[in-house]
């Protein structure tokens, strides 16, 4: 049982310079810490910006710059022809994410139409979809499939839960070029027994699809992960310790199948490869970079990140970086643990929605907007959803074994939390 707190995509590249891992400054806008550890330890994809951990005196601000807009290392603004020049160098295109953030996406699309136009055009691979996935893929590879039937066909909203639509823009780049994708992940359902049983709890089926071999975190990034992860302690110290090396397998297990597959794509299609990644797979090439730098160390890696505003870049986190502010989640106010049933309220903070709206703790929250809940990511999913529709989260509860419905009132997007 696992609780949480709802309140919160080392080498050197022949081609291009990946800064040597150090210690991480403050990031450009808070992602948000226990939402990377719900889903580390609920054996999802793990995107935990490393450098939001430790705190350092803010670097000069950077000129103004338009949302979408690309600058370099050092803060300075890249038009397309500069951007181009660099991503005409790489191998390997490393681009990450905030999953729920639209501004991402299309900065990622951007990535990919550039290289298409500049005559490097890439085949892309895709953290959110895993690699028995990719037979539905090659049906739109082929073009039996359009962007329209790719949700229902890679069941998007269970396998990966945040909105299909906020992707569009990849996939009809993707599209527009005739680009094939790639699955890159690890299934979900391997993920989860690694984290319960390691690595030789697999059947040889169960291996079938993954490396042979799985490159641990390098030390750089495990001290990183332990400084999140003891920040957020739960049960005694022996449950601790075996949760932390489950934590940090399925993080190793999921950069390292990304990279081979990445890998496997280029050398199927001899094309430059476009990764589709969120952050914490992606800054300071210690995720996907570190894992290219073995299996193909020939070939260049450009990082490319997320810049949320205000401070410059860290150049430590990539050599590109794409203005995209912060996106606002609402805080509901609730501590909460997955139980058998669904997700057991521990605790309700005062003067929070969930306490306005009714919720107890106690409550077994099984349904929210309409869809079952049996992991957090579920839960994260329905409020966005909730969000983009009339801004009520509508939750089937147990109280005491019996069914109730709750409303939550979520705030207005861009008006905070």
């Amino acid at each position: 049982m696992t609780r949480m707190n709802n309140e919160t995509d080392h080498s050197r590249s022949p081609d291009l310079h990946v800064a040597p891992a150090r210690g991480g400054r403050a990031g450009q806008g808070r992602m948000m810490i226990l939402a990377a550890l719900w889903a580390a330890l609920l054996f999802m994809p793990g995107c935990k910006r490393y450098s939001d951990i430790a705190e350092a005196p803010p670097a000069p601000a950077v000129q103004t710059l338009a949302t979408g807009g690309f600058l370099d290392a050092s803060g300075e603004p890249l038009d397309d022809a500069a951007l181009a020049g660099m991503l005409s160098l790489a191998g390997y295109v490393l681009v990450g994410e905030s999953h729920p953030s639209a501004c991402d996406h299309e900065a990622q699309a951007r990535v990919i139409e550039l290289m298409a136009s500049a005559g490097a055009a890439p085949a892309v691979g895709l953290e959110m979809v895993s690699v028995d996935r990719q037979p539905s893929l090659e049906l739109f590879n082929k073009g039996i499939l359009g962007v329209d039937q790719l949700e229902a066909e890679l069941d998007w909203g269970r396998t990966w839960g945040y909105p299909f639509e906020v992707y569009r823009p990849i996939f009809e780049a993707a599209r527009r070029h005739n680009l094939p994708l790639f699955a890159l992940n690890a299934p979900r359902d391997i993920a989860r027994k690694v984290g319960k049983t390691g690595l030789k709890g697999l059947t040889i089926q169960e291996r079938l699809g993954l490396p042979s071999k799985i490159i641990p975190v390098s030390k750089e990034q495990e001290k990183a992960l332990r400084q999140v992860f003891d920040a957020h302690p739960f049960g005694s110290v022996k449950d601790q310790e075996a949760a932390w090396k489950r934590f940090v397998t399925v993080q190793a297990l999921w950069d390292t199948t990304m990279a081979r597959r990445a890998v496997e794509a280029r050398v199927e299609t001899r094309r430059p490869v476009v990764i589709i990644a969120g952050s914490g797979h992606v800054e300071r090439g210690w995720g996907i970079g570190l894992r290219l730098a073995s299996f193909d160390p020939a070939a260049g890696r450009l990082l490319i990140m997320p810049w949320r505003g205000g401070d410059k870049p860290d150049p430590a986190d990539a050599q590109v970086f794409f203005h995209c502010p912060e996106v606002k989640r609402p805080r509901l106010g609730l501590t909460l643990e997955t139980v058998e049933q669904g997700i057991r309220v521990v605790a309700v903070a005062d003067g929070s929605r969930a306490e306005a709206a009714g919720i107890r703790p106690g409550d077994v929250l099984v349904r929210a907007q309409g869809s079952e809940v049996r992991e957090l990511k579920d839960l994260h999913a329905a409020t966005l959803k909730a969000q983009g529709e009339d801004g009520l989260l509508r939750l089937d509860i147990l109280r005491g074994g019996e069914p109730a419905t709750i409303t939550i009132t979520l705030p207005v997007p861009g008006q905070g939390s």
